[in-house]
């Protein structure tokens, strides 16, 4: 073999379709050659037991992992989303160059460690502390620090020019984020031209609280259309109700009643939906980006799951505000918010696949690879490499089947788990 193709042997393989035995996947630099079921061991094989595909984590702010488990007291009778803002800003005026870099450099290595194979980053801190017209130097830290620890990035740069829906002004402590439209489309094609291996630049609105029509319409007419899209909508109540004062329309259906929404968008949160915009989302192959632990940390609802499953909607999940970083954390979050709230169990599943670990899993890991626009979309010929070996670590609970082993990942602590990246 060349020296940089790697033979490698799983007695159990989480493909695409399905879970596989005795699966042999050829690699060369790290992609994917060829993926074969049912075959015997070689000698040159580097062998393990039960794999699934790392994640793809479809939504970061990665700054505010400097935050975590700070915010975790009362400052008002009411405290919700939006008093945390205000404690998330006091950061994001904090931060200069140097220290985001060695903050998303920490933060995506503890990605790597975790399980996940890329992450899409929604990056808003743009002007340095003295608010020049410099809008370059924190984005590129940021893609630093991900080619440096190895981590395929899909970088978005957020055009964010309001406080809130209705075009009201920039705030003092949002000063940092804000751009205008040709300080965007120039800060975009300056990132596309400088990315490295591994990274794309996708299109980005911070929500519609923050951009009007026409800067949408100005910036998808100027930038690539084969990109993703991605937008905050409908997380909190609060935006739903400002929506309907101002547009006579939620979010997602004045969005959808706006522009021709098609695969590329990802709708990150979608917190509040009612069925016809399930059904708009659903027909549209949009993704929708669930973060279940900054969520319920947050305080902002429960996804109308069941009925999304429904309609065989597209999902991802990301790790947000990164209170914890782990993506069996998140899922089992997500499932266990549609049990309290259903008052059922086993949930996130069909007929087809009936174990939660196993469903949940191929589902984020497609939606994330669609939501990222990087081949990072599990075992197949001309995908990046990057997996998780699960073992039992108990000598009382015996699996019998790999998706027990799964499921027992990702509900319990029976089963340790590493992360693989093959280069």
């Amino acid at each position: 073999m060349l020296n940089d193709m790697k033979s490698h042997y799983f007695e159990h393989a989480l493909l695409p379709d399905g879970w596989r035995q005795r699966v042999r996947v050829v690699t060369q630099a790290g992609v994917i050659e060829s993926v074969e079921s049912g075959i015997e061991l070689h000698t040159e094989d580097e062998c393990y037991d039960v794999v699934v595909p790392a994640m793809p984590n479809a939504h970061s702010h990665v700054f505010q992992r400097a935050m975590a488990g700070l915010s975790e007291f009362k400052t008002n009778k009411q405290d919700s989303f939006w008093s945390w803002r205000t404690l998330m800003y006091r950061l994001a005026n904090e931060i200069d160059r140097e220290q985001i870099y060695e903050i998303a450099r920490s933060c995506y290595q503890q990605m790597l460690d975790a399980g996940y194979a890329s992450v899409c980053e929604f990056h808003y801190v743009h002007r340095d502390l003295e608010l020049s017209t410099d809008t370059m130097s924190m984005s590129k830290a940021v893609m630093q620090a991900a080619y440096d620890v190895g981590l395929p990035l899909t970088m978005l740069p957020v055009l964010y020019a309001y406080g809130s829906i209705g075009e009201q002004p920039l705030n003092d402590q949002q000063r940092r984020f804000g751009l205008t439209v040709e300080e965007y489309v120039s800060l975009w094609q300056q990132l596309d031209s400088v990315k490295y291996r591994e990274q794309c630049v996708g299109i980005c609105f911070h929500s519609l609280r923050a951009v009007n029509y026409e800067m949408m319409v100005q910036v998808l007419k100027r930038l690539p259309n084969d990109v993703p899209v991605h937008i905050h909508i409908a997380e909190q109540q609060a935006e739903i109700d400002q929506s309907l004062k101002f547009y006579g329309q939620r979010p997602v259906a004045w969005l959808y009643d706006q522009f021709d929404i098609d695969d590329r968008w990802v709708l990150v949160h979608a917190t509040h939906l009612v069925e016809e915009e399930i059904k708009m989302i659903s027909q549209s192959q949009a993704v929708v980006v669930l973060c279940p632990l900054t969520e319920a940390n947050l305080g902002d609802g429960i996804f109308p799951m069941e009925k999304f499953m429904s309609q065989r909607g597209q999902w991802a999940i990301g790790s947000d505000s990164h209170i914890q970083i782990c993506p069996a954390e998140e899922l089992k979050t997500l499932e266990y918010s549609q049990r309290l709230s259903r008052q059922q169990r086993n949930i996130c599943c069909d007929e087809s696949q009936p174990h939660v670990g196993t469903w949940m899993w191929l589902q984020a890991v497609l939606g994330g690879a669609q939501a990222s626009g990087l081949p990072v979309s599990g075992m197949l010929p001309g995908q990046k490499l990057s997996f998780i070996t699960l073992n039992s670590d108990s000598s009382v609970i015996e699996f019998d089947r790999p998706e027990q082993c799964l499921d027992g990942y990702v509900f319990s602590d029976c089963v340790k788990s590493q992360s693989i990246q093959i280069k």
